[in-house]
């Protein structure tokens, strides 16, 4: 047997996540660090779904940005989108032609066999790491400038290092705000 909707709820469930479940899917968001949607809100949606009688697999993240289909810098932001899949392997970005809508999915078959909890937590962890991750990178590129993969990294890798010490510290991130000089400011 393949997977249905209700093994990836209880995936959901068990890890405690919050979620909908609407016909065809569960949907879910994240909080994310650098991504921000066209509300400016920081957070992510994500759909899970599984097709083909539960033989297909599909995780995305649809509306994360748009880009006009006759936008004046197509190249630049399709080679940092390709980009992003060439070294992310995980995940794949998809660009809508006829509305210029930018998402992101994690797609594969399962046949016959069962998707596993390891698995799908790879996938919803990733998919949003990813898109948090690169996301400076694009909205520079849909922004009309040059974008950098390798700086998009650096400051990831900056800000995942920064959230490590305050946790090795004992500090809680939420509490800690930044003034601005810069200088973090811990309220009690």
């Amino acid at each position: 047997m393949a997977t249905t909707l209700s093994t990836i709820e209880s995936y959901m469930v068990a890890e405690g996540l919050k979620y909908s479940q609407h016909d065809d899917y569960l949907r879910t968001s994240f909080a994310t660090d650098l991504y921000k949607d066209q509300d400016g809100d920081s957070s992510v949606f994500i759909i899970a779904r599984v097709e083909e009688d539960g033989e297909y697999f599909k995780l995305m993240a649809p509306n994360l940005y748009h880009y006009p289909p006759d936008g004046p810098n197509t190249s630049e932001v399709f080679r940092i989108l390709l980009g992003v899949c060439w070294r992310s392997k995980l995940i794949k970005y998809e660009y809508d032609e006829r509305d210029g809508e930018i998402r992101a999915i994690v797609e594969f078959p399962l046949e016959d066999a069962p998707l596993s909890s390891k698995q799908f937590l790879r996938c919803l962890n990733g998919l949003v790491q990813i898109i948090d991750e690169y996301h400076e990178a694009i909205a520079l590129a849909i922004g009309g400038s040059e974008a950098s993969l390798d700086e998009a990294e650096e400051t990831a890798d900056n800000i995942r290092r920064a959230d490590r010490i305050m946790r090795a510290a004992g500090i809680d991130k939420a509490r800690a705000s930044a003034d601005p000089g810069g200088a973090i400011r811990f309220e009690e």
